[in-house]
């Protein structure tokens, strides 16, 4: 029998934009922080390693994509639950997709444990970069269940309104990352970590350190959760959270393929070429995170709205919000540009990668404005479980714009590293404005996860 329901308003529109949006902001920004540091750290220690690891990455950030969508659609299925008042259900929804993130992470870390040298050689590094990307992904691969549960964790966490917590887990993940990763490449102390494998270990010892935290953190907090449910899977909550997870993942694991197969088009321009791009990728990050933070906020609001049956007052929520993010983007956007010379000096001083960084960051003002619609409408039709359209979208645009329109203007055109960002300008306004367009139809409102 169904529990009693607590009345929806207890639930939905309780939490403001900046209480979610803000530890949300910091909580990104300190995850993508570890990257950062490791790259500005090995940019003193090598170029070659900052290259081999950058790519290895980039193999990462497709298992990373593989991981939140199971996240995206328990997130999707828990704030509409978490709306309707149905907190025991809601509960049982979150235990259930512990046990997807971990049966997912442990898959996962087999495949790159074994088959690390085989993906760095399918991206067509040289001999030169290659052993240092496998000996990276096959250490930082093989603990991908951490990554997986602790995905998980965060967007529970989230959704129940304390974005707050996986914030400061995040902070102290940092410290520690930051800690080791200095000690392994000067040496401050003796530790028996050297190179690109000192870098790989610190980082999955902070991860793990973090996930830890989480799990415990969960146990001790009062959510309703009964542990037992882990191994009580009920099938309805499998196939919703897969198939809301499968479709919003498509642009995730469409979008991170595609970066891999661009990496391919500029891999015979060698490192010079590959290090811009990767500097570049993970300084950008910074300039669109506050937009990225204000459209995850909005999701959950969002979804507490129309899981209490306020899909009007959800309606006016996103078209608010995207105003926000626009501004954010362009902003900050903007400011990357004009303060990129000085930036970029804090990872390389190589003139050459530098001059290059600069003209792609200018094209990144133009990806930031189109962006902003799929942070924020994307984000709303996501929340109400309306995405199948969007997942054929993205797919025709990621493909055709970015990789295709990518390598015509990289390759053909010989624009090199700036034409990738042409075709990535190009595929966001295209799934930007389609999106907007099918929010403002409001489609959507016919969707509802959990009317069954």
């Amino acid at each position: 029998m169904r529990q009693k329901r607590v009345p929806a308003d207890q639930s939905a529109g309780k939490y403001s934009l900046l209480s979610l949006a803000v530890p949300i902001l910091i909580e990104q920004v300190l995850r993508s922080l570890m990257g950062t540091v490791n790259t500005s750290i090995l940019g003193h220690y090598s170029t070659n390693a900052v290259s081999s690891v950058g790519v290895a990455n980039q193999i990462m950030n497709i298992t990373t994509v593989l991981f939140n969508i199971a996240t995206a659609g328990a997130v999707v299925l828990l704030n509409q639950t978490l709306g309707s008042g149905e907190r025991r259900r809601a509960g049982h929804i979150a235990m259930n997709a512990l046990s997807i993130s971990v049966l997912l992470g442990a898959a996962v870390s087999l495949i790159l444990a074994f088959g690390a040298n085989m993906f760095m050689g399918w991206v067509g590094l040289g001999d030169d970069l290659r052993t240092d990307a496998a000996v990276y992904l096959r250490i930082v691969g093989s603990c991908a269940v951490v990554s997986s549960v602790s995905a998980m964790c965060s967007g529970v966490f989230r959704s129940y309104g304390r974005a707050k917590l996986p914030m400061v887990v995040v902070l102290f993940n940092n410290l520690i990352n930051f800690a080791g990763t200095y000690t392994v490449v000067y040496r401050p102390i003796e530790l028996p970590l050297y190179g690109v494998r000192g870098v790989a270990i610190v980082r999955v010892l902070s991860e793990g350190f973090g996930m830890i935290v989480l799990l415990l953190m969960l146990f001790l907090f009062k959510f309703g959760f009964a542990w037992r449910d882990m191994f009580r899977l009920r099938l309805v909550f499998l196939k919703k959270i897969a198939g809301v997870g499968m479709m919003s993942g498509v642009e995730g694991i469409s979008y991170t393929l595609g970066q891999v197969v661009t990496t391919s088009f500029i891999t015979a321009l060698g490192a010079m070429a590959i290090s811009t791009k990767t500097y570049v990728q993970n300084i950008d990050f910074y300039a669109y995170v506050m937009g990225q933070s204000i459209g995850n906020a909005t999701q959950i609001i969002s979804g507490h709205l129309i899981g209490a049956g306020k899909s009007d007052e959800a309606f006016r929520v996103v078209n608010r919000n995207w105003r926000y993010v626009a501004i954010c983007n362009v902003t900050f956007g903007t400011l990357m540009y004009l303060f990129s010379p000085w930036v970029m000096r804090i990872f390389t001083t190589d003139p050459e990668i530098i001059a290059h960084s600069r003209v792609l960051f200018l094209i990144d003002i133009a990806i930031h404005a189109g962006r902003s619609f799929n942070h924020t409408h994307n984000a709303g039709l996501r929340s109400a479980g309306y995405v199948f359209v969007p997942m054929l979208v993205a797919m025709f645009s990621i493909w055709l714009c970015n990789v295709g329109l990518g390598y015509v203007f990289s390759t053909t055109l010989g624009l090199g590293v700036a034409g990738l960002w042409l075709g990535q300008m190009t595929d966001e306004w295209v799934r930007g404005i389609t999106t907007m367009t099918l929010w403002q139809k409001k489609f959507w409102q016919k969707k509802r996860l959990i009317d069954s």
